[in-house]
């Protein structure tokens, strides 16, 4: 599938039409990678954009006004091939808009925007949602970025911004559902120390209504990634269970998976966004690599 690259002179970034998925972040300095290359070994993705579902809906199904519909995981947005909207040497901008086969398994007229940005060492990803109904539409939208480890994931944390002393956790049982129970985690100063054992049992979502920004620092590496996340409610961690891989995705949320034996109308789920016949959804994800 067809790449296109934009850059400025502290970075090179790869973006495939298909998924419209960024698939490689270079620095220009000194050559490092900061997105997962893809194996599928442990996972054969980069960094997909997940919508209109985050997750895995209950049997696969979901309803809308009583209406029983089908929908993979993660929705299907990675799978859509857009289009170049414009093209300038720091600036992408791609689109992609309901088909009729889309409409089989969400019955929407929609268009999504996606517009990469290179300014300095950051890349500000801006996502436009356009509701072209005349009803209102409701969807969930994820950003799912894999970041290369230098060694064991022990050797990372987390660093949240404001620096909480916890944060509630939505348990997740049976992977990848939740169970619709929540829990404290406990931070030190902001942070969250990372092992491989605590993402055995599956993804990580945190609620991040009162962070605005979130740091993957290695001890024993210079190199680091800020997600400036204030315009996502969720968070979720994860790396493939009992792999040992040597990545880790760190994902905002706009939604989150289905509560486990529940198949429920789309605009009674936790999380769910809601935009208004004939309007739109705006919001923006920056990420600062060191």
């Amino acid at each position: 599938m067809e790449q296109v690259t934009i850059e400025n002179d502290v970075l090179a970034i790869k973006v495939a039409l298909l998924g419209a998925e960024v698939q490689e972040v270079k620095s220009l300095k000194d050559n490092f990678s900061y997105i997962w290359y893809a194996d599928a070994k442990y996972w054969g993705r980069h960094a997909p954009v997940l919508f209109p579902f985050i997750g895995r809906s209950y049997e696969n199904k979901y309803l809308i006004d009583g209406k029983e519909y089908n929908m993979k995981q993660h929705g299907f947005l990675r799978d859509q091939v857009f289009k170049i909207v414009d093209k300038q040497k720091n600036k992408l901008v791609l689109q992609h808009s309901a088909t009729e086969e889309t409409k089989l398994v969400y019955p929407y007229s929609y268009t999504v925007t996606i517009t990469y940005t290179l300014e300095d060492t950051y890349l500000h990803i801006n996502y436009e949602i356009d509701n072209n109904d005349a009803k209102d539409m409701y969807y969930s939208f994820g950003f799912h970025p894999g970041f290369n480890l230098n060694s064991d994931l022990s050797n990372y944390s987390l660093q949240f911004e404001p620096k909480l002393n916890s944060l509630p956790t939505l348990l997740v049982e049976p992977n990848p559902f939740r169970n619709g129970k929540i829990a404290d985690t406990q931070l030190q100063n902001g942070k969250l120390e990372l092992n491989y054992p605590m993402l055995d049992n599956g993804v990580k979502i945190y609620d991040i209504s009162d962070i605005k920004t979130v740091s993957l620092i290695s001890c024993r590496d210079a190199h680091q990634v800020t997600e400036d996340i204030a315009d996502f409610p969720y968070l979720a961690v994860w790396s493939p269970e009992n792999k040992k891989a040597p990545f880790l995705c760190v994902e905002p949320f706009r939604g989150l998976p289905d509560q486990y034996g529940k198949t429920i109308d789309i605009k009674d789920k936790l999380g769910e966004q809601h935009i208004a016949a004939n309007s739109n959804d705006q919001f923006t994800v920056s990420l600062d690599f060191k």
